[in-house]
């Protein structure tokens, strides 16, 4: 009897043990679906403090295939961020949608795909703008999930960072502001 109870509290904590060995992904760099991620999640803005906010981390981190973020984290904007959306003209509530880069977006249109795993169902990526974060707002920013499109073809994970604004065009609501003109991308 001894034996079985060391047994049972042996075992736990060697798989524990394990789960912590160089390159296995800790916690904190696996997706929603226990998948590793790739790359790093970094704060590449200055005015970015991080914080707590599962509920908007939530909205931001897909399983596997579905697009999003795979790990991730919140910020609070202090001072004003610029960010760059590319959106479909064709929607043009969409301007001011969820998902924003730190950087400038560059061509050509299917490597920008790929790099963000953005389905083309999902958008043209047409037009591009660039807006600021207004301070206090939260945003998260994450390495780019998977996306398996409606054609059947994938995107696999990439550590690209992306940002998710919680913004929601048809329903006015936005978190971002002094926007510039879209301008015809790529």
């Amino acid at each position: 009897m001894t034996v079985r109870f060391a047994t049972a509290l042996l075992v736990p904590l060697v798989l524990s043990g394990c789960a912590l060995l160089p390159g296995a992904p800790s916690p904190a760099q696996t997706g929603v679906d226990g998948e590793a991620c790739v790359g790093e999640v970094r704060a590449a803005a200055p005015g970015l403090a991080e914080a707590a906010n599962p509920a908007l981390l939530g909205q931001a981190r897909f399983a596997s295939g579905k697009g999003g973020t795979c790990t991730a984290k919140v910020f609070t904007v202090a001072a004003p961020v610029l960010l760059y959306r590319v959106f479909d003209s064709g929607r043009p509530y969409s301007r001011l949608g969820g998902w924003w880069s730190l950087t400038r977006p560059a061509g050509p249109l299917e490597a920008y795909r790929a790099a963000y795993a953005i389905c083309p169902e999902w958008s043209n990526l047409d037009r591009v703008v660039a807006c600021e974060v207004r301070p206090g707002s939260q945003i998260v920013i994450g390495t780019t999930q998977s996306a398996t499109c409606a054609d059947g073809s994938t995107y696999p994970r990439t550590g690209e960072n992306q940002v998710y604004v919680a913004n929601d065009g048809k329903a006015g609501i936005v978190h971002v502001g002094t926007c510039s003109e879209a301008a015809a991308w790529p």
